[in-house]
């Protein structure tokens, strides 16, 4: 018989194959009966459609730690569920998915490998555009598996991949999952804010930026520890590169030092290259005192792409408002051209 919709009572409509959310917790829940484990609650709650919207297609898995932490085997059974390749299970791989976002779920490198499992083998049938694995302990090793599943003629749908907080990456799992990543055509936005980068992971950030089959558009690396020497590394990459828009480099202990100015010095460079696609950049929380910010200041030229260029207000105040930009190229704090006051409620 076709699945019930909830509240009971008369038979729901048959899904197609492949899109019943109700046979991908089952399946679930068989595959964790193989391995001996738990069931974890949060994973029927993230995949039951809620009782307002019935109808509504479950495109997305959204689990943290509520219910305990799902752990290596419990990703493991939920992305075989989703492949539908276990033992008894009924209904082929889930095709409606779209979406994976796992916060604080203890996957580590192994629950890493199993959904590398997924980008690499669900092709058409299970095609993810966004990955999101938060402070999820994976290492170098699990980087290696997404990069590998990554690479040129595997995966062609992920636009958004997620790393952020992962403290165990560190730069050598940057370097493993750059690796991957310099021959990927389809990545669009790549996040590692907080994960142990240390200057050599410029480097391979600035092969991946180098590489011309990467359409990345968003690099996002705030919270690490780059320093001058990662920056100026990294700019080898961005003096090629075509196609990133957006870069976050806010929190990375950029200085005013020497090896920092020399760092910023190269950024310019970028900047003022009239083949950059740039045009938003943060800076936030580096200190790059007056002789960094007067470096910068040099390739704010009436010809930059640049609408956007944060930087913080411990520069002094002349520097600050000749650098600082807010979306739209307007200076932070100043109104546009005929702008009015609104009226208070």
């Amino acid at each position: 018989m076709p699945p019930k919709k909830q509240g009971g009572g008369k038979a729901g409509p048959e899904l197609p194959e492949g899109e019943d959310p109700a046979l991908l917790i089952s399946n679930y829940q068989k595959y964790t009966k193989v391995i001996g484990i738990a069931v974890n609650t949060g994973v029927a709650r993230a995949l039951t459609p809620p009782e307002e919207e019935p109808d509504k297609p479950m495109d997305q898995i959204l689990i943290d730690d509520e219910f305990g932490p799902l752990g290596p085997g419990g990703t493991r059974a939920l992305m075989t569920a989703v492949m539908g390749s276990g033992p008894g299970m009924k209904g082929g791989p889930y095709k409606k998915l779209k979406s994976i976002r796992l916060w604080r779920c203890h996957c580590g490198d192994d629950g890493a490998a199993a959904i590398a499992e997924v980008l690499r083998l669900g092709g058409a049938d299970v095609a993810i555009t966004y990955l999101e694995l938060l402070d999820n302990n994976i290492g170098s090793r699990g980087c290696n598996a997404l990069g590998q599943a990554l690479s040129f003629g595997n995966n062609v749908s992920l636009l958004t991949l997620k790393l952020d907080y992962n403290v165990q990456l560190g730069t050598d799992g940057c370097n493993m999952l750059c690796r991957g990543l310099r021959t990927n055509m389809a990545l669009k936005q790549l996040h590692l804010q907080f994960c142990s980068l240390d200057a050599e992971a410029g480097k391979h950030l600035a092969d991946l930026l180098a590489n011309t089959r990467s359409n990345l558009d968003t690099l996002n690396i705030a919270g690490n520890r780059l320093g001058g020497r990662g920056l100026q590394a990294l700019c080898a990459g961005l003096m090629v590169n075509r196609k990133l828009e957006t870069l976050v480099l806010a929190d990375n202990m950029i200085d005013h030092e020497e090896e920092d100015l020399l760092g910023l010095r190269a950024f310019r460079d970028c900047l003022l290259n009239p083949n950059s696609a740039l045009t938003s950049v943060d800076l936030m929380y580096n200190r790059i005192g007056a002789a960094g910010a007067e470096i910068l200041i040099e390739a704010m030229t009436p010809e930059s792409k640049i609408k956007e260029f944060l930087v913080d207000l411990t520069l002094p105040m002349d520097l600050f408002e000749k650098l600082f930009k807010k979306g739209g190229g307007k200076k932070g704090g100043k109104k546009g051209k005929g702008g009015k006051k609104g009226k208070k409620k």
